[in-house]
């Protein structure tokens, strides 16, 4: 029978091995060959460029992406975020699934990802919370002058997937609409839902509620450029508002009982079409 002291000793040697063997993968892995992986995978997959300054361990299976940009083919950027915390599921990898979790801190606000890639199962769950809607690059880049908060969630099974997000003191400076101009709005809470079916976006719940507006929206669209448009349009102003856009207003001779005004939007993302 092994003694005590043989025992303790043989153990001790066991863990310093493991240790050891971990501090080296570690301190050895080929972080920068993975680095290059992934930003030529999203660039073959997605056809948008990938940019990351460093990978760094924190442990087997958690690692930090440094300073991580998304960008178009024509280098507008599309997300960015200075830090990346990603773990890897060993448990799941055993069984022959790609199980990560990221968090981001981005924008003001927090993100987080989690995602499962399997030969039966492709999941991809989204959260966000807090977002500065203001500091977000690509909508100052489009013209857009909006603030305000976003969180939500997404989740996403195969091609089919739902989503709901809540925005919080949404505004708009100098907005333009088919080149006319729309008067500055505050919106208290506007509210987001629907569903993904392939690249068609299902609206369930679509509401902005702001003193001077109230905005209600349905219908569907394709997720395109080209991609076609069927929404129902619903708009309440001000007495003020009303009063100062008489003219626009006059276009409109659809309006329900409760004071909506009405119209429709066809044609495509691109070049939606309304109608009257």
């Amino acid at each position: 029978m092994i003694d005590r002291t043989t025992l303790i000793r043989r153990f001790s040697f066991a863990l310093y091995f493991v240790i050891a063997f971990v501090t080296f993968l570690v301190v050895l892995f080929p972080f920068d060959r993975i680095k290059t992986r992934l930003e030529s995978e999203v660039r073959a997959g997605t056809q948008m460029e990938l940019n990351i300054a460093r990978i760094s361990p924190r442990f087997l299976n958690r690692f930090v992406l440094s300073d991580v940009v998304l960008s178009d083919q024509t280098g507008r950027v599309l997300f960015e975020s200075p830090s990346i915390s990603t773990h890897v599921s060993l448990f799941n990898f055993l069984r022959g699934i790609t199980a990560v979790t990221i968090k981001a801190h981005a924008y003001g606000g927090d993100l987080t990802v989690k995602t499962e890639q399997g030969t039966k199962r492709r999941f991809v769950a989204f959260n966000a919370d807090g977002l500065d809607i203001g500091s977000y690059a690509l909508l100052k880049t489009l013209g857009l002058k909006l603030s305000g908060k976003l969180g939500g969630s997404y989740e996403m099974t195969g091609d089919a997937g739902k989503g709901k997000f809540l925005l919080k003191g949404l505004a708009s400076r100098e907005l333009k609409i088919m080149g006319f101009p729309v008067p500055d709005l505050d919106f208290d809470q506007g509210w987001i839902e629907g569903d993904v079916k392939g690249d068609r976006f299902i609206i369930k719940k679509f509401e902005f509620d702001g003193k001077e507006l109230k905005v209600r929206i349905s219908g569907d669209l394709v997720m395109r450029e080209r991609g076609t448009l069927n929404l129902a349009v619903k708009f309440k102003p001000s007495e003020r508002l009303a009063t100062e856009q008489a003219g626009l207003l006059s276009l409109l001779k659809n309006r329900d009982p409760e004071g909506y005004y009405l119209l429709t939007l066809a044609g495509t993302v691109a070049e939606p079409m309304p109608r009257f």
